[in-house]
């Protein structure tokens, strides 16, 4: 009995030993060896053509956060899929921690529980609006299916990387990784500062200048150091804690010259696709111009919201001050427990624009149509408000810099505001 080989290139030679061996009744371990010897050679032949197609290629690991800040399961074992199962072939409910989980990975999807129950509710046939019935259901009502297997965790993984990456690739506010060497880095691997005069550098965020003609003197901007798209929302706690420290920096330098900074941010898109890097600029004014800086602000934004809306068309986002009769106190560390705030009362589901007068919070307004809200919305309100012409916040003239001029422009920056005395990342360093 003859076995074909495909693929082999010695295929007539195996088949005379194996139609020999056959016919002679002897044993066929020697052909047994030599088919072995021979798909290993084959193999090594192939590993060695990928090596040399693939020669070009780069390995990366695939990050466990994705663009939205969420927890990605990418890799390794599969967990398993619950896709198809029921209560009693699962045998128990799920657990906290499972249920936890499936909470940080749909954190971004906005809906996605309603779209869950509302998938579960069309299988059940025999379903009826009634809470008696939803209680006595819940369980299997509230049951997550079509959970996703490891390969499209993976596939999932590595697209949310590419796009990550061709965002970083075009945005000019990003610290981009080099393979420069420098004797500081052993492993060649520097961060290139962004296309920014950079003033002050935190371990998450930077305090840096515009690169297109300010609006005055002190204008300048707070971005993250990491590429976060869209809203200032979507930073964790740590990258607050310094976006807040570099606020009561600015107010206080300013408010030794006499000057008040307003922190303005206008988000156009939600999507991370077409969302730019997530920038805070500060505009300082003198004092006594922006004592009416709230009605200026509170006057602008009727005039440009929509006649019929959805939202409020003013979100006041300043801490409310709790009365003592009736203040809310956390009872695990007997804190005073805080009501408003930007964090607590905006949202990144939905494009919006915000004006800090303190870093305690300010007004808010929803843009339900980014068409005709205007980008310079809030550099037009200040404009106004200190008598300057169109041209400085319409569309400002782009800086063509280079690296030393930046450097001399950060310096005089600092020179000229006493930014030394104000700099809280010096305790960094310190510490």
């Amino acid at each position: 009995m003859k076995a074909r080989l495909k693929r082999s290139p010695d295929l007539a030679e195996l088949e005379r030993q194996l139609a020999e061996a056959t016919g002679a009744g002897g044993d066929d371990t020697e052909i047994q060896k030599q088919k072995q010897q021979q798909k290993k050679n084959m193999a090594i032949n192939n590993s060695a053509s990928h090596a040399g197609s693939d020669k070009n290629s780069t390995v990366v690991m695939l990050p466990t956060i994705d663009s939205r800040g969420r927890r990605m399961a990418s890799g390794g074992k599969d967990s398993g899929s619950t896709r198809g199962k029921t209560k009693e072939e699962d045998g128990d409910e799920p657990s906290i921690m499972q249920m936890a989980r499936y909470e940080r990975e749909t954190a971004g999807d906005v809906g996605k529980a309603d779209m869950d129950l509302a998938k579960q509710i069309a299988r059940d046939t025999g379903f009826a609006n009634d809470l008696d019935y939803i209680d006595d259901n819940i369980a299997r009502l509230s049951r997550q299916r079509g959970e996703k297997t490891s390969e499209q965790k993976r596939n999932e993984a590595i697209r949310d990387y590419r796009a990550t990456e061709s965002a970083i690739s075009i945005c000019d506010l990003c610290f981009k990784q080099t393979n420069e060497t420098t004797a500081a880095t052993a492993e060649g691997v520097v961060l290139r500062a962004p296309d920014y005069p950079v003033v002050a550098l935190g371990n998450r965020v930077y305090l840096g200048l515009p690169n297109r003609e300010p609006m005055c003197d002190g204008h300048c901007i707070l971005a993250p150091i990491e590429h976060v798209s869209g809203s200032s929302l979507k930073c964790d706690d740590d990258t607050w804690v310094e976006i807040t420290n570099f606020m009561k920096s600015l107010m206080q330098m300013f408010a030794a010259l006499g000057q008040t900074v307003v922190f303005l941010e206008t988000v156009m898109s939600t999507s991370p696709a077409k969302a730019r890097h997530c920038v805070i600029e500060c505009i300082p004014m003198p004092a006594d111009k922006a004592v009416d800086a709230p009605a200026y602000f509170r006057e602008s934004i009727l005039a440009e919201s929509d006649e019929w809306s959805q939202n409020r068309k003013i979100i006041d986002t300043s801490v409310k001050k709790a009365s003592s009769a009736a203040a809310a106190v956390d009872s695990s560390s007997g804190a005073m427990i805080q009501r408003g705030g930007f964090r607590n009362t905006m949202t990144a589901q939905v494009p919006y624009f915000h004006v800090w007068f303190d870093y305690r919070g300010g007004l808010g307004h929803v843009i339900e149509t980014p068409d005709t809200f205007p980008p310079w919305f809030g550099r037009e309100v200040v404009a106004g408000i200190m008598d300057l012409p169109p041209t400085v916040y319409r569309k400002p003239r782009k800086l063509k810099e280079s690296r030393d001029q930046r450097l001399d422009r950060a310096d005089e920056w600092k020179k000229q505001f006493g930014w030394h005395r104000f700099d809280w990342t010096k305790l960094i360093d310190q510490e």
